[in-house]
């Protein structure tokens, strides 16, 4: 998606959601306008409007992210995945397939979204949260 086109219908993008109070996906609901759309966000499902910023204005996004410095709009996860990677980095992952079962903060390697930590277990799902994005995946499949 660039800065001047909405993205398509039903197709997820990235922005910030003001009610989870961090950076999310979202999925376009419908287009209102050529220039806004009604989107809904993936982790809390509020709806809001997105608008496409204005021409002559910069989007005000760090590309390379500090970890000494405190972003206003970041990932809520990011944090807790950079803390983990710090002590548990160096460990070998499982290699990611639904036919294994998993276990609560079990590291994974995932040959998609890479490394990533089990965050909760479902008889046949799994919360992973990798670096950019927390995934559900299906796990324990015989």
């Amino acid at each position: 998606m660039s800065d001047t086109t909405l993205p398509a219908v039903a197709k997820s993008f990235f922005t910030f959601c003001k009610k989870c109070d961090a950076d999310r996906y979202h999925t376009v609901i419908t287009h209102t306008s050529s220039t806004s759309a009604k989107i809904e966000c993936e982790v809390c499902h509020s709806k809001k409007t997105y608008s496409l910023p204005k021409a002559g204005t910069a989007r005000k996004v760090p590309v390379v992210k500090d970890p000494t410095r405190k972003p206003g709009r970041r990932s809520s996860h990011a944090d807790e995945y950079n803390q983990l990677m710090m002590n548990r980095g160096s460990e070998a992952g499982l290699p990611f397939s639904i036919r294994t079962k998993y276990t609560i903060n079990q590291k994974i390697d995932h040959p998609k979204f890479g490394a990533g930590f089990v965050k909760a277990v479902l008889i046949d799902r799994v919360d992973v949260m990798f670096q950019d994005e927390l995934k559900t995946l299906i796990h324990n499949k015989n």
